[in-house]
């Protein structure tokens, strides 16, 4: 299996509408757990996974991340967490990213699929999301939102 899949295979999957897979309720994660959803394309040809996950000392930290064929991160956003360090090279894969060569991204951070180097790039999150004053739960849909994802899970927040 190739390490990477072509940058316009995962644009074409990233751009794909995503239906849950079964019609079954989740709990949103608590502290230190992590959830995995399985979502089909509409045709139901390729599958997809949302990874939830949430810090296990610092309860606002969260990663939420979009899978196709069980190991391709599509897009990951990091919540409250660590910085990242972008690769530096000469000139970076997209314009969006020029800003930010070899540099520290605080979070909340957006990584994104690059061909050739995985989900290594990062921006910051509100460049896609609108970040402004959201719980992580509220930021989780607005995930699932910018992922094409055409029918939301049923979700329960829970209270810790």
């Amino acid at each position: 299996m190739a390490h990477f899949i072509s940058q316009t295979e995962a644009d074409i999957f990233f751009s794909m509408e995503k239906f849950p897979e079964e019609d079954i309720s989740y709990s949103f994660p608590h502290s230190g757990e992590k959830i995995i959803i399985p979502f089909l394309s509409e045709d139901k040809r390729e599958s997809f996974l949302f990874d939830i996950s949430r810090g296990k000392i610092e309860l606002s930290k969260a990663v939420f991340q979009s899978r196709v064929r069980k190991i391709y991160v599509l897009r990951r956003i990091d919540l409250n967490g660590p910085m990242h360090r972008n690769p530096e090279v000469d000139k970076a894969p997209l314009e969006i990213f020029e800003p930010y060569n070899g540099r520290e991204i605080p979070t909340p951070h957006m990584h994104v699929y690059i061909e050739g180097f995985g989900e290594r790039w990062a921006v910051p999150a509100s460049i896609f999301i609108d970040m402004a004053g959201k719980e992580n739960f509220d930021l989780l849909f607005d995930f699932f939102k910018y992922c094409n994802v055409k029918k939301f899970p049923n979700i329960n927040n829970t209270l810790l």
